[in-house]
């Protein structure tokens, strides 16, 4: 398992990149308008009542910004989406990939994989890039939603219930690539167990060695 270092260390990044997003830059955003919470970080997503209510919030911020003369929130949601949760999606689906991987390999080279185990990891490779797709199609919608240009206009209700299935399938699809990474360490734990030699003698067995001896 030494030479999937690299693969350890990219998922480390990806934390890293989630904890900065998670802990700064999005509630630096969410303070801006009256700390609701942005629709990425909705499991269940936003109905159209919550939806209209962040862009009232967009909105009233945006107001102020411009009279300000300084970037509103809602720009900074989009320059987000243009930055770090640009990189984030394919690195999170990598890391899903690579720990899928991980834990096939897990079992050792004296160990072959069962037939189910290479089918749970090629679901879980579709399932981690399925992810992908939906994050991406997610921030795009949520940019029509809640952009500059949009907030000039009333709320497209339409495009509300797309973006609750967006997010929702977003989470349910890393929910499922994390079960089957977990069901494929598992199996290699408990094949690792299952061919783990005796290596300690017992203290009878010891006397008789020494007997022989």
């Amino acid at each position: 398992m030494k030479w999937l270092w690299p693969g350890w260390l990219f998922c480390g990044l990806t934390v890293i990149l989630f904890v900065y997003m998670a802990a700064f830059e999005a509630p630096a955003i969410s303070d801006r308008i009256e700390g609701m919470r942005l629709p990425d970080a909705v499991v269940a997503g936003y109905d159209l009542d919550a939806a209209r209510g962040l862009h009232a919030a967009f909105t009233a911020e945006l107001a102020k910004a411009e009279a300000d003369e300084r970037q509103s929130a809602s720009a900074a949601y989009l320059s987000m989406h243009a930055g770090s949760d640009l990189l984030f999606p394919p690195m999170l689906a990598a890391s899903l990939a690579f720990l899928a991987f991980a834990g096939l390999n897990a079992r050792g080279r004296d160990s072959e994989a069962p037939r189910s185990a290479k089918i749970i990891l090629g679901i879980a490779f579709a399932v981690a890039f399925t992810y992908l797709g939906f994050d991406y199609v997610e921030n795009a919608v949520a940019d029509a939603l809640f952009g500059p240009p949009s907030l000039k206009l009333p709320l497209n209700a339409d495009l509300v219930p797309v973006l609750e299935v967006l997010t929702l399938g977003k989470y349910l699809a890393i929910a499922v690539a994390l079960a089957l990474i977990l069901s494929l360490w598992i199996g290699a734990l408990r094949a690792r167990r299952g061919r783990s030699p005796e290596t300690i003698p017992s203290d009878e067995q010891a006397t008789d060695f020494g007997q022989a001896d």
